[in-house]
């Protein structure tokens, strides 16, 4: 009998240790390090937000190669997509990583005047050393039903006539065969008018696939192109404008353009891309 409860009083004692070794099981899972984080995309600027455990050193990749070690980063992409960003963070020898995918849609492009909305957006194309004349560079965004345009000129420029060639198919080999860029141009279309507030029509290329110049309207600029007022800042001028996509066919991967200046009388003073070199060919918008 005594045997028996010295048995007893062992169990006993064991089972009263139970709860202790479990605690301390729990408590050291629960000092691991976990990455986790939210964010919120305005356009091509995003913002992330930390949300991990015992984190005391952070990594952050955003898909696109670039890095940061803060806190809360604020990350901005160069263009729309899907990307893979992860975090790691560390305390000590222990890591842990979280993978998300970020979806950047662009820019909310408004033809108002106001061009705040593209602040985030790169220059996709800069006239170097004055060669584009009255035309510095030129902003691009495709958005569902529009191409958008952001264009800076000098103070000189003023769109009193503007002709713009789109290569809408993405073979430079068909459409208008354009002498001032060499290199790759084929427009299957010729928006031409004075902006803004003013006539224009919308062309499209009828003399096959050469150097022809025959073209006939399909639309007016009323009909398929918003422009906003022209504005001086920093002695420079801006304006911004819109082409609706549905009137120019069906469009796959990008649109090719180039955008001249001239005046009344028709003498061009001012392109972008730059013209007339061995080296001249359109610019690309990416759908």
């Amino acid at each position: 009998m005594n045997m028996k409860k010295n048995i007893l009083m062992v169990l006993g004692i064991a089972t009263a240790m139970l709860p202790n070794l479990s605690c301390k099981k729990e408590k050291d899972n629960g000092s691991r390090v976990k990455a986790v984080f939210s964010y919120v995309a305005d356009g091509y600027k995003v913002n992330f937000t930390d949300y991990s455990t015992n984190a005391k050193e952070y990594l952050w990749e955003f898909g696109d190669t670039s890095t940061s070690t803060l806190l809360n980063p604020i990350h901005v992409y160069h263009s729309k997509g899907e990307f893979l960003a992860k975090l790691t963070v560390k305390n000590g020898q222990e890591t842990n990583t979280f993978i998300d995918t970020v979806f950047v849609a662009g820019p909310n492009i408004k033809i108002d005047g106001d061009f705040t909305d593209w602040t985030y957006v790169d220059f996709s194309n800069v006239a170097e050393a004055g060669n584009g004349g009255t035309l510095l560079g030129v902003k691009t965004f495709a958005s569902g039903a529009n191409l958008n345009f952001y264009l800076e000129g000098t103070a000189d420029f003023n769109l009193a006539i503007v002709d713009m060639y789109l290569d809408a198919d993405n073979n430079p080999a068909t459409g208008f065969q354009y002498w001032a860029y060499p290199v790759a141009s084929g427009a299957e279309y010729l928006l031409e008018g004075s902006a803004p507030g003013g006539w224009g029509d919308v062309f499209i290329h009828t003399g096959g696939d050469n150097d022809g110049w025959s073209w006939d309207a399909v639309s007016t600029f009323d009909e398929m192109v918003k422009f906003s007022e022209i504005k001086s800042a920093d002695g420079k001028k801006a304006v911004e404008f819109s082409i609706k996509r549905e009137g120019l066919g069906v469009l796959k991967n990008y649109v090719n353009f180039a955008i001249q200046e001239s005046t009344e009388a028709y003498t061009v003073i001012g392109s972008i891309p730059v013209a007339e070199l061995p080296t001249s060919e359109f610019a690309k918008i990416k759908l």
